[in-house]
């Protein structure tokens, strides 16, 4: 049995966390934290996606008293042959770290964070958080913003 399985981890969503260009360890290791923070989020909190009068495959959730919870496992995990057998071992969720300072040229940054998706195919959801940028890579993210809302 491997060492961090039990009946807890079960029922955790898989999230890779990846540093995307040049982190350094120290700033990784505190932006993960910041990631931690949020491993277990009360289902109150969130809604249904669903309306009323539709069939929600959620209908018999504890809304009251559940959670999403969620295990972040930085630097991402391999895929598992088991992967397709236990789907709690499945990554769902993408999450890149960049930290700006570090890594100035943010179109390289995406196709990065692009090439380390490709990685994780079953993924639901990719995000990538930059942080500390330069007030011209917050130019940068506004224009690519509206490139991308242009789609």
């Amino acid at each position: 049995m491997e060492p961090d399985v039990s009946i807890e981890t079960s029922s955790m969503i898989r999230v890779a966390v990846l540093p995307i260009g040049h982190v350094p360890p120290v700033l990784l290791r505190n932006y993960h934290s910041m990631l931690l923070r949020h491993q277990s989020i009360p289902l109150s909190a969130v809604s249904s996606i669903y309306t009323e009068h539709q069939k929600s495959p959620f209908a018999h959730q504890p809304w009251d008293s559940g959670s999403l919870r969620f295990k972040f496992v930085l630097g991402g995990a391999p895929p598992s042959p088991w992967d397709d057998f236990q789907s709690n071992r499945k990554t769902l969720a993408v999450i890149g770290i960049c930290h700006c300072p570090s890594s100035p040229d943010l179109d390289s940054v995406m196709d990065q964070f692009d090439s380390a998706c490709r990685a994780y195919p079953v993924a639901l959801v990719e995000l990538c958080f930059a942080f500390c940028p330069a007030d011209s890579q917050v130019c940068w993210f506004r224009g690519a913003n509206r490139e991308l809302n242009r789609e």
